[in-house]
Formats: C-alpha cells, structure tokens, sequence
C-alpha cells in the first residue's frame, strides 16, 4: 500500500492500521492474533503481509514470533515502524528521551498520551495554544526547529541526547537522522481529522499504545453524538458554509478561502469550497456561491465587523442574516482538541433549534479536559478567538 509523504495519502492508503511491524494481521494492536497470523504464514495458511517481518530481518520465521510475544509484554529492545513519510526505522525501546519537532502536532500528541515528561526539546507556541495550559513547563525547554518544523537545528538536538526525534514529513527526515545518528519519525495530524496515524505511531514508541487507542474510541463517539443528529437532516435543509481567512494571503479575510475543512461536514454543513487548499477567490465568487454560513479562521470581533458591513456582500445569505463567526481550526486537524470542540461549535451555529439545548462551552471545556488535563481551556480559547457566545 503506497502512501506519499503527507498526512491525508498516507491516512488513505493505511486508514485503520497500525503502521508497526509486527501488526502481522493489518489491524489496529499487535495482540495473540498477530501470533496466530505470523504462524498460519510459517505453515503456509496465510499470506504474508507487509507488517509480518516483526523483527524486520527479511524473512518471517519464529523468531517474528518472539518479537511480537516482546511486543505484547512491552519488553522490545527495539521497534520498526513505517512512519507518515512512508520511512521505514528502527527505534531503540524504550524511547524515554524525545525531540518533538513536528511543529506542535507531535508535543500535543505527547501531552494528550502522558507523555510529556519524556520530551526534552521541542517547538513552543507563540500564539494561544493548549500546550500554554498542559504544560507550561515545556516552554522552557530547548527549541530545536523553531515555529515552522521546517529547519532544524542537528548539533541543538544531538546536544540533548534523544533516544528518538519526531519531525514533520516535510522536513528532510532522511538528512537529520544520517547526520544525528538518531532514529527520526515523520508525524503530521495535519490533513486528518482523527489524527489516528499520529497517536498510534507515537502511542506505539513511547509505550501508550492503549492510550492512543482510547483517545481515537472517544473522538469518534463524540463525533457520532453529533452526526446522530445531523445524518437525518436532508442535504437540502443543510446550510451551504464557507470558511475564509487562512494562510494570510493578500486580500481580505473574506477573499481566502480554505478547502478540506473536515469539521463542517461533521457537523452537518455543506462545505462549498470542496476539496484543496486555501486560494484567492474574489468577492465575485463569494456572491455567486452565497454561503448560507461564513466562518473566518482568527475571525476578529473587527474582521467580522468589516465583512457584515461589507456593501458590496449585502445580498450574500450569511451577511444578510448576520451569520458570519469566528473559529480557530478549520482546514487541517493539526489539533485534535480544537477541531474536535467545533464539531460542537459548528452544529449549534448551523441547527440552533436542533442544538438549542446544547452547552457548548461545557462541552468543549470536558473535550479539552479529557485531551489535556485541564478544564476551562475551550473558555479561553473562546475568548482569545471571538468565537460566538449564546446567552
């Protein structure tokens, strides 16, 4: 199963697997089945799978079994994984000391598992982020990538003595590992809104696996509470959404529109940019798609303000009935706490009356709580972000 170098191939081409070798099966846990599996292929019952090669010396045999059974115990003295480049490495276990500098994709997936005291460099926000809340600590910590994951500091990271480094697969991946000498995964949430590819790789490194899986179980029944309700209502009766505002592109807010944005469709609005990345449309474009919705990513009270009083965008549904709103996630799942509480954010603004007895500051606040540890985080990223307040 091929998969390119970015999160959203590489989720399609595995969807629920885990990418570890030793998931002899294809599934999601290496557990006695995988046993069961490797031996039905040593006796000729079953095919060979493209995880089965536990030990990863080249041929299956008992000594694949022995590596699963270390597997199981958490006794392992080391781990291959097919990482989110489509990389194959070998990790020394246990992983108790960890550069995180797939931007902040990889330290929220390390706070989210309980892993955050094996971190010792990382990148940090400058701007409002859960990690501010989880773990203030890590601010103090060595950056070894700075904010865009892209560059990467060899000789900062080396200094720091990592059993494992996580970068995104953007990075050139290949180069930092020949030059440090250290195992170097490739991660991104971004493009998937489970993040699923992400926890279990990094679940399975740093021994949370169970954890990992626990968080994608309560992302998907949280989501099923809402599309419980929003599955029955017929496309027809759906608000047509627009989000804008993203990547920082020239024009006004309203002129950058965002494609892929996973959450509006969850929530059970029609998402009328489609498929893609963020673009340039015209003010022309807007008119003529006449969102019935419009949400603006890092919407300002200011920037919503120019947008309804807009003359040219009067007669467009959503500034005509005053439906315009701010959120803070809205074409990539680069954070699963955020993108997860708008699942909640979204359905009351498009369904008020089929939302009405919805608390979704509550909500948000125990999402984020699960996630981080912490409570009151959805109320301060409400209001660090303008998002909409129902008396």
């Amino acid at each position: 199963m091929p998969a390119a170098a970015d999160g959203e191939s590489f989720s399609r081409a595995y969807e629920d697997t885990l990418t570890v070798y030793g998931n002899a099966n294809m599934d999601d846990i290496i557990d006695e089945n995988d046993i069961e599996y490797v031996q039905g292929i040593i006796d000729g019952t079953e095919d060979e799978t493209q995880f089965a090669d536990a030990n990863y010396d080249g041929k299956i045999d008992e000594d694949d079994i022995a590596q699963i059974e270390a597997i199981i115990a958490g006794e392992e003295d080391e781990l291959t994984i097919l990482d989110m480049a489509n990389r194959t490495v070998t990790v020394p276990m246990p992983a108790e000391r960890i550069v995180s500098a797939a931007c902040y994709g990889s330290t929220r997936t390390l706070i989210q598992l309980g892993a955050k005291d094996k971190i010792v460099g990382c990148s940090y926000p400058t701007y409002w982020d859960p990690i501010w809340y989880a773990a203030p600590e890590l601010g103090d910590l060595p950056d070894t990538s700075g904010t865009s994951g892209k560059s990467f500091n060899v000789e900062l990271a080396v200094s720091l003595e990592p059993d494992v480094i996580f970068v995104w697969p953007t990075s050139n991946a290949d180069e930092i590992q020949e030059k440090s000498q250290v195992p170097t995964i490739a991660v991104t949430s971004a493009g998937n809104f489970w993040v699923v590819d992400e926890l279990r790789i990094i679940g399975a490194i740093t021994g949370n696996d169970e954890k990992a899986r626990d968080l994608i179980t309560y992302t998907k029944e949280k989501v099923d509470e809402i599309a419980t309700i929003t599955s029955k209502i017929p496309d027809e009766d759906k608000p047509d959404v627009y989000c804008c505002g993203c990547c920082g592109m020239g024009k006004g807010a309203i002129c950058r529109a965002c494609g892929a944005i996973s959450d509006i469709e969850f929530a059970g609005g029609l998402n009328i940019v489609g498929e893609g990345s963020c673009f340039e449309v015209s003010k022309e474009q807007v008119i003529k798609w006449n969102p019935d919705v419009i949400i603006v990513q890092w919407g300002t009270s200011e920037i919503i303000t120019e947008i309804l009083s807009d003359p040219v965008l009067q007669n467009v549904n959503a500034v005509k009935n005053g439906n315009v709103y701010s959120v803070r996630i809205g074409y990539c799942g680069a954070a699963l706490g955020q993108t997860l509480s708008q699942v909640y954010y979204f359905p009351k603004l498009f369904y008020p009356k089929e939302f009405e007895d919805l608390d979704v500051e509550e909500e948000g606040n125990g999402i984020m709580e699960y996630l981080y540890g912490v409570d009151g985080i959805y109320t301060e990223m409400a209001e660090e972000y303008d998002f909409y307040k129902w008396d």
